[in-house]
């Protein structure tokens, strides 16, 4: 038996002791907790011991070091409790071939023959040449691939980083991206230096580091954990729409998250055991001469804050509009137009065929759809190539379909290069040209695939920017549409904005679009009185009611009456996912009243969330952009077929089948309900949307009216009449801070040989 004699302590300060044995049998192993007991022989002990702890589980025979201390069960008697526990390399050749034989795929015989093949080095080949072990007789690539996947996870860094992640209970793939990082020093930054993992592993936040350091008995009053709050409180702004903060804000968020172990508890008043802001302010200019932010003054307010790379990504914005907004490029003529064309689409196409970028914006009905027709016509005229695009695949394919020409997502048309997320096509690499590139739903371009769209453009490109400003912006951070616009419109901008206004004669009849148009000027909903698009609103007084008029609405009264699937045609939009009016409650109640009883697989939440459960005949869609398969963020399809054994199936979206194999069904959720912000892009022809006083957080006129657009044929609004009257009210799309507005304008500003440039709030 070996006991430490170094300083290393347990939590209660006492010292840790230190054992190695060979584990004689795992007696129990729960591969969801990793709570393990094993049988260990400690060399100079006449009878095994007990260990208890969690672990990756041991096979018989290892050779194990741990730290822990001695305990004393009540039942079991004394034990062994490890809090670290590492599995040791045999060093003999008997002790290899037994370990190798609990390896899955190999066995005795297999065991044997690598063990005669590479002796008492077959570990390190293991270790650093895996791809040998095909030299033995017997081992296919499938076996390779299982013996190498056991063994990463039984030895090295890996393993020692996740048994350290098991005792924290945390999840150990973040054990992969540690060692990624950080390589063989992996194990000591997550015991030492915490807060490093915040700055730089992704998947790892600040309040994942703060319960590491809080479990490690890490100095809570240190730099390190201020300088990771403050970037923290500026991420979580960007989760929130934000590139930047006012350094007022910044200070006051983050005093709050910064609050010492128990201090949130303490009464507000209670300032000693919050952080001084003057080490706030301290932390500020230690990430400022870092260059990890950027602050940008402003007149009669305190300054914004920014990550370095949204700052980047604005500058670089910026100065692409400029130039393409300032550089001549050769005048198209128009031709004669159409006469059925409002005066702003003439406005629109004539404007393109002077200038390098235009700004397109209109409602439902005013006929952006006709001006972008009629505009690569006359590209086509001039024998100018076109790229048409958009942020998502269903608008995209929505853009292809109103225009007969291909047109890509913004991803593809960049050529995104597979997981590593770069662009073939880019700053050093543009587009090819002269060109016309028309982005639809520009409204949801945040600034990060904004900037490297812009990258991607030169001079010789013609942009022409098309959308809806007055729908929700980007679910990313930013708000692109309405900066460009907003710097576009001051006085003496050289760049063209048209916004159509006029509703087409076609959609004068659809109550649908006069609702939205009478929404966005803040007046007060009008049922439909007959017509193509029809709208209806039913009182319902919670969410109780709500959740019952919209089930009976879509299992029976809109089938019945409009001839309508409900599972494919029927589409609930929510405002949140959460309570009996949001997505969770309405896609499980109507995945057991259409799919109940049919065959299914469960994909399992990890004992963090609910199980998923996918079954034939699902409405299901695709929350992320798959390339490889052509499927993209948005996509909404039914599940055709399912394979229970290999927990896989099969999607038709558009006609066309999709496989989801096992680790690919997390990109599919049920879709029976989605958020609002998640439909942007995408049109249905019955939609239904509950709005309750439940959802005041989101409550805003931009939401309902991006909802109320995305019916067709149909749209019905269930809720509370306090509720529908609050969110036409709240005109302010909850401010977002951004500096690209301000930045354009600087930019045409200082082209335009002015030289006097102020930035405003």
């Amino acid at each position: 038996m070996a006991i430490s004699g170094d300083a290393l302590l347990g939590r209660d300060g006492t010292p840790e002791v230190r054992l190695e044995g060979r584990v004689l049998s795992m007696v129990f192993h729960s591969p969801k907790t990793r709570y393990t007991v094993l049988k260990v022989y400690i060399q100079g002990t006449l009878d095994p011991t007990t260990w208890v702890g969690r672990s990756l589980g041991v096979e018989e025979g290892a050779q194990v070091s741990a730290a822990g201390e001695w305990v004393m069960h009540p039942e079991h008697g004394r034990q062994f409790s490890f809090a670290r526990l590492v599995v040791k390399a045999p060093t003999t050749i008997a002790g290899i071939q037994r370990r190798l034989e609990k390896y899955p795929g190999l066995g005795r015989d297999k065991a044997e023959k690598i063990v005669k093949r590479f002796g008492a080095d077959t570990f390190a080949i293991l270790d650093k040449e895996p791809r040998r072990l095909v030299e033995v007789e017997g081992i296919g690539p499938k076996t390779l691939e299982r013996v190498v996947e056991y063994h990463a996870s039984r030895s090295g860094p890996v393993a020692e980083v996740e048994n350290q992640l098991i005792e924290l209970e945390l999840p150990t793939y973040h054990a992969d991206a540690l060692v990624r990082c950080f390589g063989n020093d992996a194990l000591m930054v997550l015991r030492n230096h915490p807060y490093r993992l915040a700055r730089e592993v992704r998947g790892i936040g600040f309040l994942t580091a703060d319960r590491i350091a809080r479990a490690l008995g890490v100095d809570m009053d240190s730099d390190d954990r201020v300088d990771a709050g403050l970037l923290y409180v500026l991420e979580q702004a960007e989760s929130d729409g934000h590139c930047a903060l006012p350094r007022d804000r910044l200070l006051h968020t983050a005093i709050s998250l910064l609050a010492l172990p128990g201090s949130r508890e303490l009464d507000s008043s209670v300032h000693s055991d919050r952080i001084d802001p003057m080490r706030l302010d301290a932390g500020i200019e230690r990430l400022l001469s870092s260059a990890e932010l950027v602050a940008e003054e402003r007149v009669n307010a305190p300054p914004l804050l920014f990550l370095a790379d949204l700052y980047a990504a604005e500058e670089n914005v910026a100065r692409v509009l400029g130039d393409l907004t300032t550089t001549a490029h050769e005048r198209w003529n128009p031709g004669e137009l159409p006469a059925n064309l409002s005066p702003g689409q003439v406005q629109a196409v004539r404007a393109i065929a002077d200038a390098g970028l235009v700004v397109l914006t209109g409602g439902p009905g005013t006929g952006k759809s006709t001006v972008i027709r009629q505009v690569i016509e006359m590209a086509l005229a001039h024998e100018c190539d076109l790229m048409l695009a958009a942020p998502t695949g269903r608008a995209a394919k929505r853009l292809a379909e109103a225009t007969g020409q291909e047109a890509k997502t913004i991803h593809r048309l960049l050529e995104i290069q597979g997981s590593s997320g770069a662009f073939t096509y880019h700053a050093n690499n543009p587009l090819p040209g002269p060109a016309l590139v028309v982005i639809d739903e520009a409204s949801m371009l945040d600034i990060s695939l904004a900037d490297a769209l812009f990258s991607a453009l030169t001079t010789e490109h013609r942009l022409m920017l098309v959308g809806d400003v007055d729908q929700l912006p980007s679910v990313g951070p930013g708000n692109v549409l309405r900066d460009v616009l907003a710097a576009a419109e001051r006085p003496g901008s050289p760049i063209p904005v048209v916004r159509l206004q006029q509703i087409f004669r076609q959609a004068e009849g659809s109550s649908i679009i006069v609702n939205a148009h009478t929404i966005l000027e803040g007046g007060r909903l009008v049922p439909d009185s007959g017509g193509e698009g029809q709208f209806f609103v039913v009182n319902a007084r919670d969410a109780e009611r709500a959740h019952e008029l919209i089930m009976k609405a879509v299992c029976e009264r809109v089938p019945e009456t409009y001839g309508l699937d409900p599972r494919t045609d029927v589409q609930i939009l929510c405002p949140m996912h959460k309570g009996k009016a949001g997505t969770t409650a309405f896609n499980r109640a109507l995945q057991e009243r259409f799919t109940a009883g049919e065959p299914e697989v469960v994909l399992d939440g990890g004992g963090r969330m609910q199980p998923r459960r996918f079954r034939v005949g699902d409405r299901v869609m695709q929350t992320r952009n798959d390339y490889d398969r052509n499927v993209f963020n948005g996509d909404i399809g039914l599940v055709s077929s399912v394979n229970e054994g290999k927990q896989s199936l099969v999607v038709e979206i558009d006609g066309i089948p999709v496989a989801y194999e096992n680790k690919q069904l997390v990109a599919l959720q049920l879709a029976y309900a989605v958020t609002i912000h998640k439909s942007q892009g995408s049109e249905f022809p019955a939609v239904i949307i509950p709005l309750l006083g439940e959802h005041h957080v989101m409550l805003r006129r931009n939401l309902l009216y991006t909802a109320v657009t995305r019916a067709q044929r149909l749209c019905l609004v269930v809720g509370d009449p306090r509720a529908i009257a609050r969110a036409i009210r709240q005109a302010d799309a909850s401010r977002r801070f951004t500096g690209l507005g301000n930045r354009l304008a600087g930019t045409l500003r200082e082209a335009m040989g002015e030289s006097e440039i102020v930035y405003v709030d």
